[in-house]
């Protein structure tokens, strides 16, 4: 009877950290979706110089999530997410519109897919 209670309780502890994980990251890659939203239209306003600001906080957040992830999901998006930032800033930077808003589009695919690849649906698991 112990090992079953053991193997239970056990198996909830997992299920539980694996629920909590998931809240998380939705929620990060939420608040992420929205500053890329911000960004696009300031990016499509042609509002350079705010879009500049908007840059350089979603990199700021970015940078604090990015530790945090690094430990919960594959590093290959990740390491998408930080290219696509790099190139995005240098198009802000040169006032390129319609390049900074190709790389925003594919930030923020990158960024929903994050947490629907972490879902424990059907699809996921085969």
């Amino acid at each position: 009877m112990k090992p079953l209670l053991l193997a239970s309780f056990f198996l909830i502890i997992i299920l539980a950290g694996s629920l909590m994980t998931i809240y998380y990251i939705s929620d990060q890659a939420e608040i992420l979706q929205k500053d890329l939203t911000e960004l696009e239209k300031q990016i499509g306003t042609e509002n350079w110089a705010q879009a500049q600001l908007l840059y350089k906080d979603f990199k700021n957040n970015w940078s604090k999530i990015d530790h945090r992830w690094s430990m919960l999901i594959d590093h290959y998006e990740i390491d998408y997410i930080n290219m696509d930032l790099g190139e995005l800033e240098a198009y802000i930077k040169n006032k390129d519109k319609s390049n900074a808003m190709a790389k925003i589009s594919s930030l923020q695919l990158l960024v929903k897919h994050i947490p629907e690849k972490e879902y424990p649906t059907l699809k996921n698991i085969l």
